[in-house]
């Protein structure tokens, strides 16, 4: 063929295809083939449109990687299972009973916040009080003080009845809570008044051993222009015996910091625990509280938005019982997971 009527129909043809990226790249390489958001090649999908990777062996059965979370889902996306984002093993000769765990002064990776679980795992631990033979007794393990950095585990053999729980889900005292005009800073003391800003819930009940707080914290109004920014919400809660706006000066009172980051609007559920060695009671005067601060939001990266928080569950467990607490080193390993 003439080389001007190749060069004729060459230039024709050019002009004849689409001239876009995915219509350019519609060649296989490697069993790789582009789709409108990504590749594709047999179950494997790699989507740039919402940042992830999708495997399937079935329309209805696939794991999906995202940015920070591993999924199974099944039933076609009925049913959503998270796999751990972040999992550690802590061996028992690095912890004891008792004192504070750091993680990265240990060699560790610290946690996005607080909201992980610790698995205590009994190693070589004290199960029984010979000071209360005739008596009923159960080892409760758990850690407390969780932040991103570090928890301290503890260990109680209580000794008396089964314990009971009691939740309370509902009528809460004043269940929302909006972000405190000026953060709080350090830990605040028993003496620091309940303000209007903070959730609140007041109960009289006796021989309470332990406390449970579910929350949610919801971000509204995200602004993320560069895409790799975040929000990071903190704050405290704090429980003990109600002193009018604030706690009584006992040792009922304790506190435990929280934090949750997203880089997008939505909601967040978090965790935070308590135990007593000694059980605290209450009257009609003095009832046990339950206070939950938003103490403070930090925007990095040029995102901004706003925090709600709202109490969803408290649990209280009792007992007549007594609590021994167990202390020392060696005595149980650990595994902490983020969700």
């Amino acid at each position: 063929m003439p080389t001007t009527s190749t060069n004729l129909k060459a230039a024709r043809d050019r002009k004849e295809r689409t001239n876009d990226l995915y219509s350019r790249t519609q060649q296989r390489v490697g069993g790789w083939e582009t789709t409108p958001s990504g590749l594709k090649a047999g179950n494997v999908e790699i989507s740039s449109a919402d940042s992830k990777i999708k495997v399937s062996s079935s329309a209805t059965k696939y794991s999906q990687l995202s940015s920070d979370k591993l999924i199974f889902t099944r039933d076609g996306g009925g049913t959503n299972f998270n796999y751990a984002k972040q999992m550690q093993f802590i061996p028992a000769s690095l912890l004891t009973l008792g004192d504070a765990f750091d993680f990265t002064a240990n060699g560790y990776l610290d946690y996005d916040n607080a909201n992980y679980d610790v698995m205590l795992i009994p190693k070589n631990l004290q199960v029984f009080d010979v000071g209360n033979v005739a008596s009923d007794q159960a080892l409760q393990l758990s850690a407390e003080n969780k932040t991103a950095t570090g928890f301290t585990p503890t260990a109680n053999i209580h000794v008396g009845d089964v314990l009971d729980t009691t939740d309370v889900t509902s009528s809460f005292t004043d269940a929302p809570s909006t972000q405190r005009s000026s953060a709080l800073g350090s830990s605040p003391a028993y003496s620091v008044d309940k303000v209007a800003a903070d959730s609140l819930h007041d109960l009289d009940i006796d021989n309470v051993v332990g406390i449970s707080v579910r929350f949610t914290v919801t971000y509204s109004s995200v602004v993320n222009k560069s895409g790799a920014g975040f929000l990071e919400a903190s704050g405290y809660v704090r429980v003990g015996n109600k002193d009018s706006d604030a706690f009584e000066n006992n040792s009922a009172y304790l506190v435990n910091s929280w934090s949750t980051v997203r880089e997008d609007a939505g909601t967040d559920t978090v965790d935070v625990d308590f135990s007593y060695g000694s059980a605290i009671d209450s009257d009609a005067t003095n009832l046990v509280r339950v206070n939950l601060i938003l103490n403070n939001l930090s925007e990095e990266g040029g995102a901004s938005g706003t925090i709600a928080g709202a109490l969803t569950l408290i649990t209280y467990t009792t007992s007549d019982g007594t609590t021994v607490s167990v202390t020392g080193a060696d005595k149980v390993d650990a595994l902490v997971m983020a969700r």
